[in-house]
């Protein structure tokens, strides 16, 4: 029979023991804590630092890594600068989600005059002439050409928010040179399971667009300032988030 003082002994061993695994697994999981850190630190003007791989894994779906996909392949296939000019002509102006300020003036919300200025030149636009486009990209088309023009810029936020684009209604839009074939105007929103419908996101991500097609190359499309005042997408943008 063990006496009390080995019995002791033995017991202050064991916590020994397992104070020493403990210590270890803590100065594991601190290397790993600093390993992150300084990676992060090291690659932090990367698009894909370990953190966000390691959120990538942890969260994405398989539509959302087909699309990651699909972005990257975009990416790789476009030049390192983008070959579209923008064409300087009168600037037109976005269109305005006018029921919500109307409900905002209802409710006698603070509305800044600029604002008002703007919703009384938009109510003044003439859309009467507009041409429903026949030739309009998908879905799929409006985010490669967007990704293609902007690179990083969009295509780090639409995985960051494992987001697609929607294209909205098209507008037939006249040709701005010899060598385009179609140019049509159009709403665009970023997407997602989760929230539905994000709008532009952020910048530089905008909510219309000109789409073009060039004889050069016709069955693609690319992405091009916006040339002509367009109404306002409620069907696209509907339940915003």
């Amino acid at each position: 029979m063990k006496s009390p003082l080995q019995n002791h002994e033995k017991i202050t061993r064991k916590k020994s023991s397992v104070g020493k695994i403990f210590k270890v697994i803590g100065i594991l999981f601190l290397i790993l804590i600093l390993g992150l850190g300084i990676a992060e630190y090291v690659y932090r003007n990367e698009k894909e630092t370990p953190l966000y791989k390691i959120q990538q894994y942890l969260t994405y779906s398989k539509e959302d890594w087909a699309n990651y996909e699909n972005n990257k392949r975009i990416l790789a296939s476009s030049p390192a600068e983008s070959s579209i000019t923008d064409v300087a002509t009168p600037a037109p102006e976005s269109p305005i989600d006018t029921l919500m300020w109307e409900n905002a003036i209802k409710n006698k919300d603070y509305i800044p005059d600029e604002v008002l200025a703007e919703i009384k030149r938009y109510k003044a636009r003439d859309f009467s002439k507009l041409i429903l486009a026949e030739n309009k990209p998908s879905n799929e088309e409006a985010q490669n050409a967007i990704v293609s023009h902007y690179k990083n810029e969009v295509s780090k936020l639409l995985d960051k928010y494992k987001a697609h684009i929607q294209i909205g209604t098209a507008y037939n839009a006249p040709l701005q040179s010899g060598e385009e074939l179609t140019r049509v105007t159009a709403m665009v929103s970023a997407f997602n399971k989760e929230r539905g419908n994000l709008g532009n996101i952020q910048m530089p991500l905008n909510v219309i667009y000109d789409f073009v097609q060039y004889k050069s190359e016709p069955n693609v499309w690319n992405v091009s300032d916006f040339s002509q005042n367009i109404p306002y997408d409620y069907k696209l943008n509907k339940d915003p988030w």
